[in-house]
This record gives structure tokens, C-alpha cells and sequence, in this order.
């Protein structure tokens, strides 16, 4: 995948043409949201999140004023810029990776949000991409929380969301965005109680996953799932306390079901769809060992980690088996559902 095009960072080019529909006396078009749809919400938080990535382009590629093409993405959707985050910077260079939406008008739909927090994924193509790489790393070692970015971002969000506790805040983001937006609502709410509406297109998952679906069967590969599970069964009542703190955190977080958008081609992010689905079938058979063993990894288990971020009890996982080219892109998450091979089910592991 090459460096976004002009065309594709043009809201009119490539935005959401299905939410479109003919202003009065046919004077141009305008965008109808439908707060009550799932598709819609899906639409307007994958726009927000790339309104984000195209705010950082125009600023590398000096597009100002009217050349500006992110406005687009926002204010199509009737919503307006509340704060952007950035990186800290002695040179005054900074590196947008986020950025806050407000909505122009409220609306009185239960579903409507009054602000979306949103992230951006990693930026292969910028000057800067160092910058991203390192987050990238701290996802792979699940050290992201411990980041001053983190930390900075987290404290904002928080505050906004313990002033408007309703779920009227969202939080939304694509590949390493959605790591920070994941990791975001699981501190909130192991921390304070609050479950937060969560997009996450494409989240990181890291595992064997893509070369164990390459080489084994289904049936062989609920087999390793299986041995794997009693593995780390065994390594959790030998570590002290782990077993307990783990399901403690688990029964915390229970309430939180965050929106999992996932493509079976994108090797990024495929280890969540056997995650969960493996987790099923091992609990049905073996439901003894199979609880604690999905609250266990191995590297928190040798690192003396609590818990990993993508170790969740509950996720509304979103498949969409149809895009196999762009798999890992943001772009096929506005598309309208009949355009999609889009299933989903709803993951809530036992807790006993």
C-alpha cells in the first residue's frame, strides 16, 4: 500500500457517497445521519478517524486555507474540531496522531455522541514515521500504557468522559489508533466504572494466528488451541496471584464491549477472530481450564505482566470477509453494508 493520493484523502472523491442524499430544490447534496443505524455510527467514526490522518497529511504536504482536504471530513458529518493531539516537540514540529469532535448541533438521539475521540493508524510515509514505529513496538511488548503519550492523552480523555459519563463520548481508531483507543477505554473502565462506545478498525493483535491458519486444518488448529490453553492453565496457578487478579480485572472489564472491526486477510489484526473463536470451542469442551487460560498469556506470564490489552472479555466482533486487497486499510469501514460480507457476533467469555 503506497502513499495516500490527493483523491483519496478528498471527502467528495472517496467519503461515504451512500449517506448522501439531494438538498432541497436538487442545490447540491447533504449528509442524513441516522444516529439509530449501526451502519451509520460505523461510517461517521472510520470518517473521524481518517479526518485525523489527513489533518497530519495536509500539514506535511502544506495543503492550507482552502487546499486543506480534512475540514471535509468532519464538517460533511456536521461536526467541528474540538482539540487535536500532538506530539511534544522542542522545535515546534508537532506530529498530530488524534484529534477530538464535537457535533455543530446536538441531537436528541440516545445514540448520538457528544464528542468522538479519534486516532489515527501508523503514517508509513512520513518523514517522521520513527515516531510511529516506537508506538508500534510498545503495542508488541504491551508496554503502550507506560508511553508519555499514553499518558498525556489518557488524562484528557478521562476528563472529558467523567464530565459527560453517559456513553456520550466515543472512542474510535484505525491499527495503532485503535491500540491506543483500546487501551484507553480499558483504563477507564477498570478505573473508574464507565463504559465507553469503542470503534476499533483493524486493532493489532499480535500472535501466530496468520501462519498457524496457513499450515493446520480447523480441526488441527482447535487441537493446538486446546494444548495451548492447558499450557498456560498450568503456568497461571503456578505464578502467585495471577489467577485471581486476572479474573478480578476480567470481571471489571465484563460490562465494556467495544466494537471490533476486523478483515480475515489482514494479518494485523486476524488473531482476534481466532481468539475468540477458538475460545468458544475450547470452552465447550473443556470449560475446567478454559477461563483462566484465556485471561493468560505467555508474555505477561514471563514479563510479569497483568494483563494484555487484547485479552478482553467481551467484544462485539465486525468480520468483513469480502475486501481482500486494502485489508488492512480504513477505507472499507464507510463503505455502506451492502457493499460488505459483514458479520457479527457477540463475545462475552464465562466468568467462573
Amino acid at each position: 500500500m503506497g502513499q495516500p493520493t490527493d483523491e483519496e484523502d478528498d471527502f467528495e472523491v472517496s467519503g461515504p457517497k451512500h449517506l448522501r442524499s439531494r438538498s432541497r430544490f436538487g442545490r447540491g447534496w447533504k449528509i442524513v445521519i441516522d444516529w439509530n443505524n449501526l451502519e451509520h455510527r460505523r461510517c461517521v467514526a472510520a470518517c473521524l478517524v481518517k479526518g485525523t490522518a489527513v489533518m497530519e497529511r495536509d500539514r506535511i504536504k502544506c495543503r492550507t486555507d482552502n487546499e486543506a482536504l480534512a475540514p471535509a471530513w468532519w464538517e460533511s458529518l456536521g461536526f467541528i474540531r474540538h482539540k487535536v493531539f500532538k506530539t511534544e516537540s522542542i522545535i515546534n514540529d508537532h506530529f498530530t496522531y488524534g484529534a477530538i469532535f464535537q457535533p455543530k448541533e446536538p441531537s436528541r438521539c440516545g445514540y448520538a455522541p457528544k464528542y468522538v475521540v479519534a486516532f489515527r493508524g501508523t503514517m508509513l510515509f512520513h518523514p517522521k514515521v520513527l515516531q510511529d514505529l516506537m508506538q508500534d513496538a510498545l503495542v508488541l511488548f504491551n508496554t503502550l500504557a507506560d508511553n508519555r503519550r499514553f499518558k498525556r492523552t489518557h488524562m484528557d480523555v478521562e476528563k472529558l468522559i467523567c464530565s459527560n459519563p453517559t456513553g456520550s463520548v466515543w472512542l474510535a481508531g484505525h491499527s495503532l489508533g485503535a491500540s491506543l483507543a483500546l487501551e484507553i477505554g480499558r483504563n477507564i473502565m477498570l478505573e473508574k466504572g464507565l463504559s465507553v462506545p469503542t470503534f476499533l478498525f483493524n486493532p493489532p493483535h499480535v500472535s501466530p494466528s496468520p501462519v498457524i491458519n496457513k499450515v493446520l486444518s480447523e480441526e488441527h488448529k482447535t487441537g493446538l488451541y486446546t494444548g495451548s490453553y492447558a499450557v498456560k492453565f498450568a503456568l497461571a496457578n503456578v505464578v502467585p496471584g495471577h489467577r485471581k487478579r486476572t479474573k478480578k480485572l476480567f470481571r471489571q472489564l465484563a460490562p465494556w464491549v467495544p466494537e471490533l472491526y476486523v478483515n480475515p486477510d489482514d494479518a494485523i489484526c486476524r488473531g482476534y477472530i481466532d481468539y475468540f473463536v477458538q475460545r468458544e470451542l475450547v470452552y465447550q469442551k473443556h470449560p475446567r481450564f478454559a477461563s483462566t487460560a484465556t485471561r493468560t498469556s505467555y508474555r505477561d506470564i514471563l514479563f510479569f505482566r497483568t494483563l494484555r490489552s487484547h485479552l478482553l472479555p467481551s467484544a462485539r466482533l465486525w468480520t468483513n470477509s469480502r475486501h481482500k486487497t486494502g485489508a488492512h486499510g480504513l477505507r472499507q469501514w464507510w463503505k455502506p453494508d451492502s457493499e460488505l460480507a459483514l458479520s457479527n457476533t457477540c463475545y462475552v467469555c464465562p466468568l467462573n
